[in-house]
């Protein structure tokens, strides 16, 4: 068995140890994927919990899945953990869990709410992130980051917004990257909106283009900017200030760190830079990984920030964002988004330099 699933094991033997029970189900799309290392046990794109459960208990791992999925699962997704297996017909689905009780024991909880099943939060497992997971995670933002760029590089005044995202998501199934969100704004559309869902507006001098990318079961966000021409001076003056306000929140993303205060710096931020009331309009982000966001961070989120962690922020100001996934470390975070290739604005914060991406004129 991989080193990386022993880790994960014991991370849930602990958690069976804690709570007094004999096995856990995990059915969620982020934990299944989290457990094994990337695998899929969804079939709809959007689904949250999957069509097929891992079951784990002190020293065993069962696939518990009906005859439907089954067969792919253990050919292409679970063959290198090789669990034992509890298969029943699709028409049976409704006794899988009893079936499980019966062979890891009765007292079973789960990710998700099921009858007959204590249900258990398993998201706090999925950090630290394991070497592995690192390695993966890198691959996939350098992968989302350069498909981002070079779609920025073909798009052209005249361009429908659906026509991008159209462009954006065959590069990303084309380098095997599930786009889970693609979010694009032309012109008056990126100070209206901050969720701007693609619509048939044409491009004429601006764009953004905001993504979230799964690969692994791991997902990356980043956001980019394009101006077909000279950048208007407003425009510049708020790129100006939403990069220095990414910054805080990237160079205060360090272990020790309590998230309420480096929220609360970084709204400070806002202020410093003219533009006090914009955290107000948007969520900043927050903790990623296994899912796009664990939980929005805010005045109230007291947790700690530690060494191996994925953050994606998302500071916004009306016209224009700055956003990318970072990976902490025992110093400076990662990005793990950036192209090299970019251009970008350096930062002076906290004695660093950051970073952030510039928009790009074409």
């Amino acid at each position: 068995m991989p080193k990386e699933i022993e880790i994960k094991h014991d991370r849930i033997r602990d958690v069976l140890k804690k709570e007094k029970i004999d096995a856990v189900l995990l059915k969620q799309v982020s934990n299944f994927s989290w457990f094994t290392g990337g695998a899929k046990n969804f079939v709809g794109l959007n689904s949250e919990i999957g069509a097929s459960s891992m079951v784990i208990t002190q020293d065993k791992i069962f696939l518990l899945a009906n005859n439907i999925e089954a067969p792919r699962l253990l050919d292409e997704e679970v063959s290198g953990i090789e669990p034992e297996k509890i298969i029943l017909p699709w028409y049976e689905d409704d006794v899988l869990i009893e079936e499980a009780k019966k062979i890891a024991g009765p007292k079973i909880a789960a990710d998700s709410p099921i009858d007959g099943c204590k249900h258990i939060n398993l998201n706090p497992l999925h950090f630290p992130l394991t070497q592995e997971e690192i390695e993966r995670y890198k691959e996939l933002g350098a992968g989302a980051g350069k498909i981002v760029s070079d779609a920025c590089k073909k798009i052209s005044p005249g361009m429908a917004e659906i026509e991008i995202a159209g462009m954006v998501s065959d590069a990303f199934w084309r380098a095997d990257i599930i786009p889970v969100v693609i979010l694009i704004a032309a012109d008056a559309r990126i100070e209206k909106y901050r969720h701007p869902l693609p619509t048939s507006k044409i491009v004429k001098n601006h764009v953004m283009l905001v993504v979230c990318a799964r690969k692994y079961g791991l997902i990356a966000s980043l956001t980019r900017l394009v101006s077909f021409g000279k950048i208007p001076d407003l425009l510049e003056r708020k790129h100006q200030a939403v990069c220095k306000v990414d910054s805080v929140f990237i160079s205060e993303s360090i272990p020790g760190n309590k998230l309420n205060d480096v929220f609360k710096k970084s709204v400070e931020s806002y202020s410093e830079n003219g533009f006090e009331n914009e955290w107000k309009m948007h969520h900043q982000g927050g903790p990623t990984g296994y899912q796009a966001r664990y939980y929005r961070a805010n005045f109230k989120t007291e947790d700690i920030v530690e060494a191996n962690q994925a953050y994606a922020w998302n500071p916004s100001i009306s016209g224009t964002k700055s956003e990318d996934t970072i990976i902490t470390t025992s110093s400076n975070p990662v990005i793990i988004t950036e192209d090299p290739k970019w251009p970008k604005k350096e930062i002076a914060v906290n004695g660093k330099i950051i970073l952030r991406p510039d928009i790009l004129i074409r």
